[in-house]
């Protein structure tokens, strides 16, 4: 029962979140690649960008797997998404021009998740159990 109610379009808010999260997959998925290439070649800090290689494809992976959840209107994938934005986008803010760019465009893909329109298109495709509902029925 994932899938998006038939009567109700994705808005363009949430095409364009879809579209930039697979686009921040992939380059969380290069960074990582980049990092691993990087740590052949140098002999101080391999270890470090090793983690750092594998962390970044490893984010990259699950990013693009929620990214595919928000098309059949998941809302525990706007949860983890956003929550991926803050914890690895806010420190990224502060870590050099390239890694900025990268921080910004999560954090900007976050956002377009919580816009009215998403929010709208959430609460009819992923409808939120009301607690006393559930209770009620017991």
């Amino acid at each position: 029962m994932s899938k998006t109610h038939p009567r109700t379009p994705m808005p363009a808010a949430m095409r364009l979140a879809t579209a930039a999260w697979l686009i921040a997959a992939v380059v969380l998925i290069l960074a990582g690649a980049s990092f691993l290439l990087t740590a052949q070649t140098q002999r101080q800090d391999s270890q470090g960008l090793l983690t750092l290689g594998i962390l970044g494809i490893a984010l990259g992976a699950l990013t693009a797997f929620y990214s595919l959840r928000l098309r059949r209107g998941k809302r525990s994938s706007r949860e983890t998404l956003t929550t991926l934005a803050l914890i690895a986008g806010v420190p990224l803010l502060f870590r050099g021009p390239s890694l900025m760019a990268l921080g910004a465009l999560l954090l900007a893909c976050a956002v377009l998740l919580w816009l009215p329109q998403s929010s709208r298109f959430y609460s009819v495709t992923d409808p939120r159990v009301r607690r006393r509902r559930l209770a009620a029925r017991r």
